[in-house]
């Protein structure tokens, strides 16, 4: 994590891929291990919800909002987001700023990782990391739901 928080800062969309990749790809090694550990499992846990919860939906958000006062056309988070979702025609003429143009990339990047999933219907693979888990779970009344939240059983 603290290496995507450092190429967050510095805006690198390229390097923020490769971290979002490392912390992707040793979050399958986990869920795909036939039986993973309490400790390992608490590790796909927590790749799982900073990853998807923290970092896609906060920090990278965020981190969009705060430089879009620098750009040379004015846009709010919702205008920008907006503009790239719908593949505006403006695009064009809005990627001849260099702000924009990373600001851009750097969105898709985190659009890419927030929407993988491979077999199941949660995005990032939740559903099977939830099976995984009640099998390793030693609370056996203690249930965990899609995106963290617990119930008892």
């Amino acid at each position: 994590m603290i290496g995507l928080m450092k190429y967050t800062y510095l805006m690198n969309p390229e390097k923020i891929s490769e971290e979002l990749d490392k912390l992707w790809n040793r979050y399958l090694e986990i869920i795909n291990n036939e039986s993973p550990s309490w400790e390992e499992i608490n590790e796909a846990r927590a790749i799982l919800f900073l990853t998807g919860q923290v970092y896609c939906e906060k920090i990278a958000v965020e981190a969009i909002e705060r430089r879009l006062h620098l750009l040379k056309t004015k846009l709010s988070l919702i205008e920008f987001l907006v503009l790239i979702d719908k593949n505006s025609e403006k695009l064009e003429e809005l990627r001849k700023d260099e702000l924009f143009e990373k600001l851009e990339r750097f969105y898709r990047v985190i659009k890419g990782y927030k929407n993988r999933y491979l077999k199941g219907k949660y995005y990032l693979e939740e559903e099977r990391f939830l099976k995984i888990y009640e099998k390793v779970n030693q609370d056996k009344e203690l249930k965990i739901g899609y995106r963290g939240s617990f119930n008892k059983k």
